[in-house]
């Protein structure tokens, strides 16, 4: 998907971004240890030991210093990827109109958002699928496979909406760029009109995104519920803290799951985008 330009931007940072990651990487880890903690937490508080407790704070601190330095850190680099990816751009565009310009390099800002935010929530996602299936398998294995069946319907309603998805995102691009030019008409009818089928171009969009989150919501609860009933009837030996804890490693494995999709939006806003501005 990247052009060498972009290949290029890229390896000029490449160790910033690999420190980035670094303290992605780090508070991921913290964070999926946070209700195994949490669980023991409990167990040893009703029984008066309370080391669990100060051990979860002490987990709770770190990781968010390390999402700290991690937001600190990333604003000043990515702004200057920005700028790089926008002058290597304009510089080899010698065809396209104004409008056309100025719309690309705002359009070229959901590549920075990528590696800014959406990257970021991947990574976490299959660290946080990877990591609560361990957790689960090790509690108990029927839950485990409860939970991993409901990955094929998952896929399936991502196979049903990516293509509707990636069309509406090249639709709405491709009317985006012509902002410019109609603005620089001074004709505020035509103003009118494109803000008019702009709203329909979002309200399109935000319709099939709708549908898609609502289908994988409910199956996200309908295996919730069933996990949880696996799991509670699976024998006597459930502590509270044990309890606490599988909710919230299935909760998180069922959340991260949802990335699939989102992840499939994501590719196709990228793709269109750097489709757009390596022209």
């Amino acid at each position: 998907m990247l052009s060498s330009n972009a290949w290029q931007i890229a390896k000029k940072y490449k160790w910033k971004i690999a420190l980035i990651y670094t303290y992605v990487f780090i508070a991921q880890l913290l964070f999926l240890v946070e209700p195994y903690l949490l669980g023991k937490a409990i167990d040893s508080s009703l029984k008066g030991d309370h080391m669990c407790l100060l051990l979860l704070l002490g987990v709770f601190l770190t990781e968010n210093f390390f999402m700290y330095r991690r937001m600190v850190y990333d604003t000043k680099v990515y702004t200057d990827i920005y700028n790089d990816i926008v002058i290597d751009y304009l510089k080899r565009d010698n065809t396209s109109d104004n409008s056309t310009k100025m719309a690309r390099t705002d359009i070229a800002y959901s590549l920075i958002n990528f590696l800014e935010n959406d990257l970021h929530y991947i990574l976490m996602s299959v660290m946080s699928i990877i990591g609560s299936l361990y957790f689960i398998f090790a509690e108990n294995v029927l839950t485990g496979i409860v939970v991993l069946l409901c990955i094929p319907p998952t896929v399936f309603i991502v196979r049903i909406f990516y293509k509707l998805i990636e069309k509406s995102t090249k639709v709405g691009n491709t009317h985006y760029e012509q902002k410019a030019a109609v603005f620089n008409t001074e004709d505020i009818s035509m103003i009118e009109t494109f803000y008019k089928r702009r709203k329909r171009v979002i309200v399109a969009g935000s319709t099939l995104q709708g549908k898609n989150w609502a289908s994988l919501n409910s199956i996200k609860s309908a295996f919730l519920i069933l996990a949880i009933i696996v799991f509670t009837t699976a024998g006597s030996s459930i502590t509270q803290g044990s309890a606490v804890a599988m909710y919230a490693y299935i909760n998180q494995f069922l959340i991260s799951l949802m990335s699939i999709p989102i992840s499939m939006e994501i590719y196709t806003r990228i793709k269109d985008a750097m489709r757009r501005i390596e022209m």
